[in-house]
């Protein structure tokens, strides 16, 4: 566990760090400019090291000992990039960062000291946040807590120091630990009550925002019958958590984000049984840790625009009340199920609590993110989300905001011809798994959450996070910055 503070000046930068980590293109580093202000020693050795290396894949990193002299850091380490990413990546150089910075630069109880040079002030969100990433909160190790310890972070441009709504770079930096926390927390700690209590307590003080939760039988009531199915037999109830952001100054309709939150993922009856498939499947709820991370920066800022995050929790278990293959369940939206799977059950869960925040909120545009399918890691790999939009304009924005922020995502089909048969029952409106896993399921998974609103008129975005939320059996935090960029972009 480590603390992260954004530094102003390199005094503050330097002061009783152990190790200084400088990252940049291996041009600016041999130009030396990211270097001004540092103690001659520290900038000669750093100089010697650029010239030296040779960023190979995303880059390269090299170490060395400092003259131990008072005021120095002992060791000094480069991280040096290539100069130059493909299209699809984004210049932030987040996840790069976020590569080598985690597994070369412990705090081992020392306080690290990382200066980051930027090629473009626009690029210090995404860099801060590949920074951030690399140094997650959870941990139940004993002994020496190898990890504790402080982090003290500069971004530098040419121009000197960014020094610009530093403290909002810090709100956006403690979302997304707060939900690479949440992402780590075995279930036996992050139950769906404690998701509920751990939400809640994250909007505390903030202004303007307001939060209710419809929980267990009352999801009955509120016709809400495929969220309150999957988590049913749980020991603690499934939920719905509404977070709702209303300014005074609000300007436009309102904006959706909703996230799947399954603590937990058995599979239900249609049980994980094959391998391994149901280990790590506490990350299941990435979705929600990203929106609510999301809400809270976008909240905090001050935007004048009214959101509303809606968390569908619940835990897909076991027992005498499971709900079954070829169970016929009624959805929010009105639509019929007929359950061929009760593993695809995060999209029941989503697609419930979509359609309920689009009906009794009347968003212009509904966004939802969720670890939904596995077959998006094929689609686009572990560092890429998956998107589904029915809006052009939504889609291109959403790719945009990935690569402004770092979090990565490419589009997918929206082709609901070429896919709504994939969904065809004999008894009801619809199955909630494909007949055919080869025929683009991730896209045809993210349009089946479509289904249920799509009679609302809301423009859609579907983020399937399933490869870059949860990596190395750590949760990274993607899309709280995804999402806070996108809907500032709105």
């Amino acid at each position: 566990m480590s603390m992260l503070e954004i530094a102003a000046e390199i005094p503050q930068l330097l002061g009783d760090a152990a190790t200084l980590v400088v990252i940049g293109r291996k041009s600016d580093l041999s130009d030396g400019w990211v270097l001004a202000g540092l103690p001659q020693e520290v900038r000669d050795t750093a100089i010697r090291l650029a010239t030296d290396v040779r960023p190979g894949g995303g880059g390269a990193v090299a170490s060395t000992l400092l003259p131990a002299l008072a005021g120095l850091p002992r060791t000094l380490t480069l991280i040096a990039l290539h100069d130059h990413v493909s299209r699809h990546l984004s210049d932030t150089r987040s996840y790069e960062i976020f590569q080598h910075l985690r597994s070369t630069a412990r705090t081992d109880g020392n306080k690290v000291a990382v200066l980051v040079a930027l090629a473009s002030p626009d690029h210090a969100m995404g860099a801060w946040l590949g920074v951030v990433r690399s140094y997650p909160l959870y941990s139940r190790k004993t002994g020496n807590k190898a990890g504790l310890g402080q982090v003290q972070v500069a971004l530098r441009t040419r121009d000197g120091l960014f020094n610009h709504d530093l403290a909002g770079l810090q709100r956006a930096g403690q979302a997304l630990q707060l939900a690479q926390r949440l992402v780590d927390m075995p279930t036996m700690e992050l139950t769906t009550e404690v998701f509920e209590q751990e939400s809640r307590a994250a909007v505390q003080g903030l202004a303007n925002v307001s939060v209710r939760s419809i929980v267990g039988d009352a999801l009955l009531t509120e016709g809400l019958r495929g969220l309150h199915a999957v988590g049913r037999t749980a020991i603690t109830a499934p939920r719905l958590v509404i977070l709702d952001y209303a300014p005074a100054d609000a300007q436009g309709e309102p904006i959706a984000l909703i996230g799947k939150g399954l603590v937990y993922d058995t599979g239900g009856l249609s049980l994980k049984i094959v391998g391994d498939r149901m280990l790590t499947m506490k990350c299941d709820m990435g979705g929600a840790a990203a929106v609510l991370g999301a809400f809270v920066t976008l909240a905090s800022s001050g935007i004048s625009r009214r959101i509303i995050a809606g968390l569908a929790i619940a835990e897909n278990a076991i027992g005498p009340d499971s709900y079954r293959p070829d169970d016929v369940i009624e959805m929010h939206s009105g639509k019929t199920m007929e359950v061929n799977n009760t593993d695809a059950e995060g999209r029941i869960a989503l697609a419930d609590a979509a359609s309920y925040v689009a009906r009794t909120y009347k968003p212009s545009t509904l966004i939802d993110a969720a670890t939904l399918t596995g077959s998006q890691l094929i689609a686009t790999g572990k560092w890429h989300a998956g998107i589904v939009s029915n809006d052009e304009g939504l889609e291109l924005k959403t790719v945009a905001a990935g690569l402004a922020s770092g979090d990565h995502c490419m589009p997918l089909l929206f082709s609901p011809e070429l896919h709504i048969s994939e969904f065809k029952s004999t008894v009801a409106d619809m199955r909630n798994s494909v007949a055919d896993r080869n025929n683009a399921s991730s896209s045809a998974s993210g349009l089946w959450v479509y289904l249920h609103i799509e009679d609302t008129g809301c423009k859609w975005a579907h983020v399937d996070l399933a490869g870059p939320a949860f990596l190395d059996n750590r949760g990274t935090g993607y899309g709280v910055g995804l999402l806070t960029s996108l809907v500032q972009s709105l």
